[in-house]
């Protein structure tokens, strides 16, 4: 990058933010990393992968690479694999596909680099899930096979973002973990994937007697789009504990969002047969 590009990035980057990232404190710099959404996206980038790169501190790496992640999804990386250009559909024109492709290669040698700590690596594997491509997918599948459970729970989390149908089974087979925080990690991810197939295990996990579980289940079903889950989250609208039926109601506000549908087509005279529930 030449002098001149690096000044006008720079520029772009409020002075108190800046001043802020600068700060001799790292609890500080790791949450002034916040205030770089609001930022030209080309300028943020530049920032994170820099702060990512070059800070002393694990915790600003870290916060760095999670931003980095953010931003990407946010700009529609999802639907964008930077090794082919295939259905470049980034949603933000701020951002030219050379710095995504930049930030996704960055990402990916976060990865590997042996130099790294454990949690950057996750970190790093989390924050490039969103890209729709082959290379992507195997670093999930590498970081699920390691014996770490904090890795297992990453990849979980990294496959619910991806969201390929090849994590099917893998996330249907840990939604039943005997471990209760990864089985609560797989619900919630299993959600992210959004996949109406298991639409079917997460109602069943909405009868668990375990509060967090059924709470986590209803909140992941509502995002299924699933067809059989109307009448479950309706039904816990009203829960007697008013903490689960505020969870239902936001599940079911979901379910209505991602089936197109609206609550007055659900009251209306229509039979259910009627209702285009595709």
């Amino acid at each position: 990058m030449s002098q001149v590009a690096e000044i006008q990035l720079q520029a772009d980057i409020p002075e108190t933010i800046a001043a802020a990232l600068a700060d001799a404190d790292a609890q500080v710099r790791a949450e002034a990393i916040e205030g770089l959404s609001e930022c030209s996206p080309k300028a943020a980038i530049a920032r994170l992968i820099e702060l990512a790169q070059d800070d002393p501190e694990p915790i600003v790496r870290c916060a760095a690479l999670i931003g980095l992640g953010e931003l990407l999804y946010s700009c529609g990386a999802w639907a964008y694999d930077p090794e082919t250009d295939h259905d470049a559909l980034l949603q933000c024109e701020e951002l030219p596909p050379e710095d995504v492709k930049r930030a996704f290669q960055f990402l990916l040698d976060v990865y590997h680099d042996p130099g790294r700590t454990a949690s950057e690596q996750r970190t790093a594997v989390e924050a490039v899930s969103c890209f729709s491509n082959a290379q992507v997918e195997e670093t999930i599948a590498d970081l699920y096979r390691q014996s770490a459970k904090e890795s297992r729970i990453s990849a979980l989390v990294a496959m619910g973002r991806n969201g390929s149908s090849r994590w099917l089974e893998t996330m249907r087979r840990n939604l039943y973990h005997e471990d209760h925080e990864v089985q609560i990690l797989a619900v919630l991810s299993a959600g992210e994937l959004g996949r109406e197939e298991l639409g079917q295990d997460l109602l069943h996990l909405t009868y668990a007697e375990d509060r967090e579980l059924m709470m986590a289940a209803l909140c992941s079903l509502g995002q299924t789009a699933w067809e059989g889950a109307f009448d479950r989250l309706d039904e816990c609208t009203l829960h007697d504990d008013p903490e689960v039926a505020e969870v239902a109601d936001d599940a079911l506000d979901e379910w209505l969002l991602f089936t197109g549908l609206e609550a007055t087509d659900l009251d209306s005279d229509l039979p259910a047969d009627d209702l285009d529930l595709e």
